[in-house]
């Protein structure tokens, strides 16, 4: 069963667009739905799609060379397990952590498009 770390962005941009909002949705639907031992819930940087916060970006958590710096935190990857999700509302996170969390399906719908 694999788990996740689900981060939501805190820029400036993001902020102003409801990440408090989202964030503290995702806080009630992972304690409602009791998702503790499913994901981690943090807080990124700017990942430089501001015109499609909030943005919510999860990655399945693997072993990875720990980093101080943490670049995942600040920017999409491009790795194989990483879904972002853009314009996110506390209805989205609500929707998103039951599904992709939840049952190990990611929601199409509400994902951001792809910018290379």
């Amino acid at each position: 069963m694999p788990t996740y770390r689900v981060s939501i962005c805190k820029g400036p941009d993001c902020r102003r667009n409801g990440a408090e909002r989202v964030a503290a949705a995702a806080q009630d639907v992972v304690k409602e739905l009791d998702l503790r031992a499913r994901c981690t819930l943090g807080r990124g940087g700017c990942y430089g799609l501001c015109h499609l916060g909030p943005n919510v970006v999860i990655r399945e958590d693997r072993p990875r060379p720990p980093d101080p710096f943490r670049q995942e935190d600040f920017q999409l990857m491009g790795w194989e397990d990483e879904v972002h999700y853009g314009q996110m509302t506390p209805e989205g996170i609500r929707i998103v952590l039951t599904e992709h969390v939840g049952r190990d399906c990611p929601v199409e719908s509400l994902k951001g498009p792809r910018e290379d």
